[in-house]
């Protein structure tokens, strides 16, 4: 396993340890995982290419 050292402006880390008081994650790290695991998830260059392919496609042709 990695260690990653990020800064983070003031509201987002607040946001952060809010969630941790309320319970809704066990730790910051926890957090900062789970949202990276899903920004990558939604990011693949597969699905970013078949969607700016979609959007040509549709450009060029409409839907109308």
């Amino acid at each position: 396993m990695k260690t990653l050292v990020i800064e983070c402006p003031d509201k987002l880390l607040e946001s952060l340890d809010r969630l941790v008081r309320d319970g809704w994650v066990e730790t910051p790290s926890q957090a900062v995982i789970e949202a990276l695991r899903r920004f990558l998830q939604s990011h693949r260059t597969d699905l970013l290419e078949a969607q700016v392919h979609d959007d040509v496609e549709w450009g060029l042709h409409g839907n109308d």
